[in-house]
């Protein structure tokens, strides 16, 4: 176990600063969701605002800032784990370590999807408790379905750069990162009503579950030469 504790360990030294860099951006983005909320609620009214919020046309997504915040911490996160090993071919070191390739790979996946699932977390975490602390069920269920979807879409991000990143052939790393912004777009999509997500929820959990193997297969491709 310890060769792969040591990858941890390494993969963490190039990631912590876009971690930390992304998470205080998102816990800045959602204190200044609330900081507007409260001021709204200050002129309206609690009463008054939760109303014209929930039966406003168009509806009043109050926390539209949050859409794009998975989605950078995503980006910054894999490309800063990524970048490196490819263009700096260090991919290479990494796979004539100790252990297996596949398992190398899976590692290094492994431990970026634990790091988004810990960004995620805090920030949902602390936008939930807020909500819940001014809005009744009624407003902050929906609004937590809306949210997850957009959630979900950091865990399809960081899996295709992964899996287009370690691609040995440049022109399937541009259909793989044309494939995943076509399908990327069906997590960010207009929210026309709050709990927009609520029926699409389990299909894109799933899309987003079966996209993490994929790095294995572009892992499998760099060990054996392809081009």
């Amino acid at each position: 176990m310890k060769p792969i504790w040591h990858l941890f360990y390494k993969e963490w030294i190039k990631t912590r600063a876009a971690f930390f860099g992304t998470l205080i951006v998102g816990i800045g983005v959602v204190f200044y969701i609330f900081i507007g909320v409260e001021n709204r609620i200050t002129l309206m009214g609690a009463k008054g605002y939760t109303l014209y919020m929930l039966y406003n046309n168009p509806p009043v997504i109050y926390y539209g800032l949050l859409r794009y915040i998975p989605l950078l911490a995503a980006v910054c996160i894999g490309v800063s784990q990524y970048a490196p090993e490819v263009a700096q071919r260090r991919i290479r070191l990494t796979l004539h370590l100790p252990v297996g390739n596949r398992t190398l790979v899976a590692g290094m996946a492994l431990y970026g999807l634990l790091l988004i699932t810990l960004f995620n977390a805090i920030v949902l975490a602390l936008f939930c408790y807020k909500n819940s602390v001014l809005f009744p069920a009624e407003v902050t269920v929906p609004v937590r379905e809306t949210l997850l979807g957009w959630f979900l879409a950091a865990y399809w991000v960081y899996n295709f750069i992964a899996f287009t990143a370690l691609e040995p052939n440049r022109m399937r790393q541009l259909f793989y990162a044309l494939t995943g912004i076509v399908v990327l777009s069906l997590y960010l999509y207009h929210v026309p009503f709050h709990g927009a997500y609520s029926t699409s929820m389990p299909v894109l959990a799933l899309m987003a579950l079966l996209s993490c193997p994929l790095v294995l297969f572009s892992g499998y491709r760099l060990n054996k030469g392809e081009r």
